[in-house]
């Protein structure tokens, strides 16, 4: 008998081994499932490869009788065979080689993960495993960050969606970096890599909050979109932010109303009247108006009939502090 510790008494390595080819069991995922499932006998060891260590044991592939062996113990081809026979298949790109080892088409010779098997035996790159020539972005080597730089301004492209359109058209130098910003020690933004001057927001310098909102009032926009459509168009002044409650936070910034100059108000900002005392004064409004339903109240509020200090939605203002 075999021993594990001095607890457990096991079958011996061969009759172990018999037993264990009859469940079928085609890898160590399903074995570890068979021994948690309660089923194995007592004298089945959960670890072949302990008790049995020099009483037989090879591999699970010869264990579990599936004839497999870990890939760290094969005999693969040599690097040269191997790379002169997967350059025949023509592929392109690392994703092409993983559809190919999924297919079932890969030799046992070769290694589905060759950058490791072959490393330090004539691996160079993945270009050089295809026959493509190509190498990874980090290990390629670019234009200085000048000669690059002078290159994309002549261009002429107008911003990063217009870059990256263009990184893809399959126009881009191999010695030109795709995403220069991590690339470049010298990288200072956008504007400067593509020549048109622009600055990230958090990099500009902006009009004071009164010397702006004194020129927004001359705009005379009635509304947020009016405000936003204006931010878009070829007018809008650049020392003027388009989101002026994040730059101007804490310097001035008093809500959109105060911005547009139109006095309007967030609803959630407004002071309303305690509910008895506005219900008091709908009462009034409903006789004099003769609102009835909601369709009434809703026609109501678009004509204006409604004091701004009682609430539009009086059932969101009203439901935590409504006194019965």
């Amino acid at each position: 008998m075999i021993y594990e510790n001095v607890k457990k008494e096991y079958r011996s390595f061969e009759d172990a081994k018999k037993f264990v080819h009859t469940l079928g069991i085609k890898g160590q995922r399903e074995w570890t499932t068979y021994c948690k499932s309660g089923n194995k006998p007592e004298d089945i060891p959960y670890h072949p490869d302990r008790p049995y260590k020099n009483q037989g044991w090879i591999n699970y592939g010869d264990w579990l009788g599936t004839g497999m062996i870990r890939h760290k113990d094969r005999e693969y081809w040599s690097f040269e065979k191997a790379r002169e026979y997967v350059q025949k298949l023509e592929l392109k790109n690392s994703r092409d080689w993983r559809q190919f080892t999924k297919s079932g088409k890969l030799p046992k010779k070769i290694p589905a993960f060759p950058n490791q098997v072959y490393k330090n035996k004539g691996w160079i790159n993945w270009g050089d495993w295809f026959g493509t020539g190509s190498v990874a972005s980090y290990l390629r080597e670019y234009w200085s960050f000048e000669k690059a730089r002078e290159y994309v301004h002549n261009l002429k492209l107008k911003s990063q969606r217009e870059w990256f359109q263009f990184t893809k058209s399959g126009k881009l130098p191999k010695h030109l970096p795709s995403t220069p910003h991590g690339v470049y020690k010298e990288w200072i933004n956008w504007g400067d890599w593509l020549g048109t001057g622009r600055l990230q927001t958090q990099q500009r310098e902006y009009w004071s909050f009164e010397k702006a909102r004194e020129y927004v009032h001359n705009l005379k926009l009635k509304s947020q979109r009016e405000w936003r459509t204006h931010t878009k168009s070829d007018i809008f002044p650049k020392e003027i932010p388009a989101d002026p409650h994040k730059s101007y936070k804490n310097k001035g910034w008093n809500g959109y109303g105060d911005w547009l100059g139109t006095g309007s108000i967030r609803p959630g900002d407004i002071d309303y009247l305690e509910f008895n005392e506005a219900k008091l004064i709908v009462k009034e409004l409903a006789k004099k108006h003769n609102i009835r339903t909601n369709k009434d109240w809703g026609n109501a509020v678009k004509k204006g009939l409604i004091p701004n200090n009682i609430p539009k939605a009086p059932w969101h203002v009203y439901s935590k502090k409504r006194k019965k």
